[in-house]
């Protein structure tokens, strides 16, 4: 007998997407109050656990702050085909372009 998760071998119905430009940003702001709390002078292991503690914490906070989850599958409707034969006609122009430019 096995024992799993309910929706193992299952696909996910949805799917997580994350900025990582937000993330970026935000982890390069200097003034963090969770960040600001932890002492200069380290003297213990317990102040090491409690500043790494910190760290992982903010870090976590922020990434989760900067994703939203989206429907893995949307009803979207294909583009029609000719409009997807002109689209892939200028991108292959456009990267000849880029490639021998004159």
């Amino acid at each position: 007998m096995k024992l799993g998760s309910l929706t193992e071998g299952c696909l996910s119905l949805n799917k997580t997407i994350t900025n990582w430009q937000k993330v970026s940003t935000v982890l390069e702001e200097i003034d963090t109050p969770i960040l600001n709390n932890i002492p200069n002078d380290i003297f213990f292991t317990d102040d090491i656990d409690y500043a790494i503690g910190a760290l992982i914490n903010h870090i976590r906070t922020v990434v989760d702050n900067s994703c939203r989850v989206v429907p893995a599958k949307s009803d979207r409707k294909e583009l029609p085909s000719d409009v997807s034969k002109l689209i892939k006609t200028k991108n292959a122009a456009l990267r000849r372009a880029g490639k021998y430019p004159t």
